[in-house]
């Protein structure tokens, strides 16, 4: 993944019309510009100089009610982004921004629809309530988890400011990626201090220059470190935190009775779970019951082909305690792609 540069208090502008592409300047504030297809990437060049241009594409399926019964087949849904995907690569737009749709699960897709092709960097832009969740009601935490261990370089917060401030200084202790905040029309326009944030995205150039005043001076000596004994390794809507010497069940067979014998599991274990993956029938069961996992999950298969495919469908991130030891080129590609946990 190529990473996007970005600094302290750096202004990315959303350039939604020709009008305002045309009126960039060398004296523009933007430090990139994002257009929303990949028709305005050449147009943008034109005016943009040295700044990196980015295509916003909506992770939002086009069938969307009706993922419910496609939601083993992970490929599905990567497949519904790939050409856009595609369409942004070919004009070689320097970044990809993702808005969200529905649901995580539908951005995850879209993120691995560009991954799968291109080390391009990624952004993605989400939508934060009162209660620091997604639409989907997934706390912005395991979104973190997820995100940005498989390929993310920046998350995007937008919603009410105050409420932004809060959820950013929750997130930075654990996170590996920019934070930035989206800002909406009217925001900065009563002169009020931005929250902290190491970029922001404006929705013109006319606010790009208003809130310059506004973002606060940032003390790199505040910066919150990372706790590196303990990492993210959220699953659906759960938030986790996992070390090496986490407690691991006996393997799970999918297919023996798998539903009971989670239930049963779920209210003894404190550990992780581990699930055995030996068939294509074990993808289904795991995509399809995996709603009902609570507990950290570690995912063993002989087979790399199906280990990929179990990581695919998995909505979290799994762990690997060796078991049917992988070759480091599968281990390697795992780990980027799929931001799998080798313990």
């Amino acid at each position: 993944m190529e990473p996007v540069p970005l600094c302290k208090g750096e202004i990315i502008v959303h350039i939604q019309d020709r009008e305002h592409l045309a009126a960039l300047d060398a004296n523009s504030r933007a430090a990139a510009i994002i257009v929303d297809d990949a028709v305005n990437v050449t147009r943008a060049r034109r005016h943009a100089g040295e700044r990196l241009i980015g295509v916003a594409i909506e992770a939002r399926l086009a069938q969307e009610e009706d993922t419910t019964s496609e939601t083993w087949n992970a490929d599905w849904m990567i497949h519904q982004f790939r050409d856009v995907v595609a369409k942004a690569l070919r004009v070689k737009a320097d970044f990809l921004y993702f808005r969200m749709g529905e649901s995580l699960q539908a951005l995850r897709a879209a993120v691995l629809a560009a991954t799968d092709q291109s080390g391009v960097g990624i952004l993605v832009e989400l939508p934060v309530d009162e209660d620091g969740c997604m639409p989907d009601g997934t706390p912005l935490m395991c979104a973190l988890g997820i995100l940005q261990r498989i390929g993310v370089a920046g998350l995007i917060l937008t919603g009410n400011l105050d409420e932004i401030d809060e959820t950013i200084s929750e997130l930075s202790p654990h996170s590996r990626v920019a934070l930035g905040l989206a800002l909406k029309a009217n925001d900065g326009k009563h002169g009020k201090t931005l929250p902290e944030a190491e970029f922001y995205l404006a929705v013109s150039e006319e606010q790009a220059e208003r809130i310059v005043p506004l973002i606060p001076e940032s003390d790199d000596t505040e910066d919150p470190e990372i706790d590196r004994d303990y990492i993210l390794a959220p699953v659906g809507r759960k938030v986790h935190f996992v070390d090496a010497t986490i407690d691991i069940s006996d393997p799970l067979d999918l297919e023996d009775h798998f539903e009971e014998t989670l239930l049963e599991l779920e209210d003894v274990w404190s550990g992780a779970i581990k699930l055995e993956i030996t068939s294509l029938e074990d993808i289904y069961l795991l995509a399809e019951n995996q709603y009902l996992l609570e507990r950290p999950v570690c995912l063993a298969a002989e087979n790399p082909v199906l280990f990929e495919k179990a990581l695919r469908v998995f909505n979290g991130i799994a762990l690997y305690d060796g078991t049917w030891e992988l070759d480091s080129e599968h281990l390697d590609m795992f780990t980027r792609h799929y931001g799998l946990i080798s313990l």
